[in-house]
């Protein structure tokens, strides 16, 4: 005796080994990526009268998210192993296109997510916060239709960035006549815009440099209604002469809060403004961008930040370990990318047994 079970009709039928069909494990899985096990527990039972515990959805979720976080990292490494240019080009334009838009975007950035992990501090256990990359390409369709296609993961700049690249070249990148990439002015992104896409055009977000505004205005003003004065004075520059015009006047309102000998604003708070402006100066031609019809603010990374991360792994008593987080992520990314039917094809519950 083995000590084991063989059920041969599971054979006929091509189940795999487990607890659940293939059918309802395709089922519980699109629903994990919406709600928390307790509240899909309940929608199985009603939609499917079936009962699943925490523990069989844990590790389902975990066995199918990570057989799709393997894919992933499958076509990265395989890109990876390429040297740079036609190799690389050559082998993402063998891949069926996703679309040919005429106009690219790409934009990236990190959301923070709850770990099980816990660092001590004096005398307290707090929980640890990792970064999830995540990325997005999109584009319009004639003047109204947006589509768009996202990737994440805890790889490093690199791995991310190559991982990207692929994902846009699907998109038409390599044969668009324009590409846009726009994000926050943070360093991996930046080093990404530089590594894998220095030909396309670099736009910093307008929103993410309107914060840096509002928060230099608080520090230099106590008074609410001169905080509002002073970003409304910043940001009708930037919309009237670019980054170049709000330059010159926080240049002005330095030298002239030095010459002041007393009550002078803190002026750390426009030397860090500053700081963060003037090496990024050629990437803050609103008045052309808008002219042109291009999109200069990042909502749709944030949307996508929103759904990859934050509506599932955010959350009251929500805590993630590594390989949970990125199983997860890697299944939503499958709903929103529109892939989940083709993933479902490739037998991912077989594969994961």
């Amino acid at each position: 005796m083995t000590g084991t079970y063989h059920y041969p009709v599971d054979d006929v039928l091509d189940l795999p080994p487990g607890e659940v069909t293939v059918s309802l494990a395709r089922r519980a899985v699109r629903l994990a990526t919406h709600m928390g096990f307790s509240d899909l527990q309940e929608e199985l039972f009603y939609q499917h009268d079936v009962r699943l515990s925490d523990t069989v959805l844990n590790r389902l979720m975990q066995r199918v998210g990570g057989v799709a976080e393997q894919d992933r990292k499958s076509v990265v490494e395989a890109l990876r192993a390429l040297p740079e240019g036609v190799a690389r080009e050559q082998h993402a334009l063998s891949k069926p296109p996703i679309a040919r838009p005429k106009r690219l975007y790409i934009s990236c950035d990190g959301v923070m997510y709850p770990t099980r992990y816990r660092q001590l501090e004096g005398d307290r256990k707090r929980i640890i916060y990792q970064e999830m990359k995540c990325g997005t390409v999109f584009w319009q369709e004639g003047n109204s239709t947006w589509h768009k296609r996202v990737i994440s993961s805890r790889d490093d700049t690199q791995g991310f960035g190559a991982g990207l690249w692929e994902l846009a070249a699907r998109c038409g990148m390599l044969e668009a006549d324009e590409v846009v990439f726009i994000s926050d002015g943070g360093g991996w992104c930046d080093t990404v815009a530089r590594t894998y896409f220095r030909d396309a055009e670099r736009i910093l977000d307008w929103y993410h440099l309107v914060e840096y505004v509002w928060e230099a205005g608080r520090e230099l003003y106590r008074s609410e209604r001169d905080v509002k004065q002073w970003v409304s004075r910043c940001t009708g520059l930037l919309r009237e002469s670019s980054g170049v015009g709000l330059m010159r006047y926080l240049e002005r309102c330095r030298r002239g809060h030095t010459s002041r000998a007393d009550g002078s604003p803190k002026l750390d708070a426009l030397d860090s403004l500053i700081a963060y402006l003037h090496p990024r100066l050629a990437i803050t031609d609103y008045v052309e961008y808008r002219d042109r019809g291009m999109i200069i603010g990042s909502g749709m990374m944030e949307a996508t930040c929103k759904q990859l991360v934050g509506q599932r792994l955010k959350g009251s008593g929500r805590q993630w370990s590594e390989a949970g987080a990125l199983a997860m992520t890697a299944l939503i990314g499958h709903r929103i990318n529109r892939s989940w039917d083709t993933f479902w094809e490739t037998r991912p519950v077989h594969r994961a047994a």
